[in-house]
């Protein structure tokens, strides 16, 4: 163990007690009379402990902190910060800082020894970090160290400005992948990436994000959105709620090199990957940064997952984890005024599933949650993005079609209806349920005066009773 301690402070008097005081205890003292002198020496020297005051000029002690702790030289070598400050909030921030010990200057002596001794005993190797341009530059004068303060000060105001950035984006997000793409976009901003992306797996469901920072192909995409889920996906059957932003083109990904990183998550696994576009170069110039804001994209995003799970519990139906009844409703209200407003047309679709009683007389009810759980993902795989589709009542489903008028509807509820009749629903390995549904279809042009979600939804309900009247397994009008 070194027996050499470097003691910092701009008063000899307080210089020439603590040197007799550590020398008595067997050390051999360095003396430095402010922050720039002992960074010189505590980089040359490579004492065991330093001993430094916080006031002094030219380089104040939180200064020298923030460049021992964060140079790879010296980050090993601990420091007590001995001051004549002895409000808490020096002790707070000195500690924060980077001090691994704190004492106020009315110490007893055999406390200072004590606490020497500790740290002495602490001190690790120095780091076996790669050398840089920056820590490779000796430090010859004042002038360089003040330089590498800077520079190190840059830093840390670079990797606060990304957390509290990435903290926001969690906390001003309406929904995960909203805050996702956030945070995404950020980080393409500061590595040399060609995708980024995100994937969280519950117990409900798997979220994923990818984030484009270079035009790559569609099928590449494709492709690397299913290893992205298989990653985190716990098992089969969890809904996969996916989004890609970002432009796509021709580029092609690597077939390897993607950096898979955990994500510290409540409850979830998670994970961020990288496709860098030269995996060196990432290892040495980004791999550090990204390691260090981890935390704050894990404490993001799950923040934003569980209010984006909340507020399914609000609008989602448990069941089929379509909009619910209140949910489908507004958001029809919603869609009537923005086409009165700008005069497009809009119409809606009622279907309800067909015998559905006989369903869970025959099967059993557990086979009727299955039949319109499927029935569900069946009806939405043939739905726009853009439209809605909830569940209305029992097996009723409510479908929002903007910008569609009745022709284009009767249309849309042909296919839905050849989906489910052609389909046999698989709810279990020995079992397959025909389904089939009767169909009520409106537009809103149809009716006079103020339209209302409710007059638009009676009409398609008088409708959907006479297809069934018809039948079933048709579409009326």
């Amino acid at each position: 163990m070194s027996r050499r301690v470097l003691v910092v402070d701009d008063s000899e008097i307080t210089r020439a007690i603590l040197a007799r005081t550590l020398r008595g205890a067997g050390y051999e003292v360095l003396q430095a009379r402010d922050g720039a002198e002992a960074a010189l020496l505590a980089l040359r020297e490579r004492p065991a402990v330093v001993v430094t005051d916080l006031e002094m000029p030219t380089l104040h002690g939180y200064s020298l902190l923030r460049l021992l702790k964060a140079d790879p030289a010296s980050a090993h070598i601990p420091v007590l910060v001995l001051s004549s400050q002895r409000q808490a909030a020096s002790r707070f921030w000195s500690l924060r800082t980077g001090a691994e010990a704190f004492l106020s200057k009315d110490y007893r002596p055999q406390e200072l020894i004590e606490t020497v001794n500790r740290l002495a005993a602490l001190a690790g190797p120095a780091s076996a970090a790669p050398a840089t341009s920056e820590t490779q530059a000796p430090l010859s004068d004042t002038i360089g160290v003040l330089a590498r303060v800077a520079r190190h000060l840059d830093d840390a105001l670079l990797q606060a400005t990304l957390v509290n950035t990435l903290l926001e984006q969690g906390v001003a997000a309406s929904d995960f992948h909203e805050a996702a793409r956030g945070a995404l976009e950020i980080l393409g901003e500061i590595v040399e990436a060609l995708l980024l992306a995100v994937a969280v797996a519950d117990s409900e469901a798997v979220l994923t994000q990818v984030h484009l920072a270079q035009p790559v192909r569609h099928e590449d995409v494709e492709a690397f959105s299913r290893r992205l889920t298989e990653r985190v996906r716990s098992r089969a059957g969890l809904t996969i709620e996916a989004r890609v932003s970002g432009a796509r083109g021709d580029l092609t990904l690597p077939r390897a090199g993607t950096v898979w990183l955990p994500l510290a998550l409540r409850g979830a696994a998670g994970v961020l990957a990288v496709v860098p576009q030269d995996p060196q170069d990432f290892e040495v110039s980004s791999r550090a940064l990204l390691d260090s804001l981890l935390g704050p994209l894990s404490l993001g995003l799950d923040n934003a997952r569980l209010s984006h799970r909340l507020h399914e519990l609000s609008t989602l139906d448990g069941l089929t984890r379509q909009l619910n009844h209140r949910a489908i409703h507004e958001r029809l209200a919603e869609e009537l005024e923005r086409a009165r407003r700008y005069k497009h047309p809009l119409s809606v679709i009622l279907c309800d599933f067909d015998h559905f009683k006989e369903i869970n007389d025959t099967h059993g009810h557990l086979i009727g949650d299955a039949v319109l759980r499927e029935g569900a993902v069946i009806l939405r795989r043939c739905l726009r993005n853009t439209d809605l589709l909830g569940r209305y009542g029992g097996e009723e489903f409510l479908m929002v079609l903007p910008q569609v008028d009745l022709t284009a509807a009767r249309l849309a509820a042909e296919r839905l209806r050849q989906s489910l009749a052609t389909t046999s629903i698989a709810v279990s390995d020995d079992l397959e349920v025909p389904v089939t549904a009767s169909f009520g279809v409106a537009d809103r042009d149809e009716l006079t005066g103020p339209v209302t979600a409710d007059l638009l939804v009676s009409l398609a309900d008088r409708r959907l009773y006479e297809a069934k009247d018809s039948g079933r397994n048709c579409i009326r009008p």
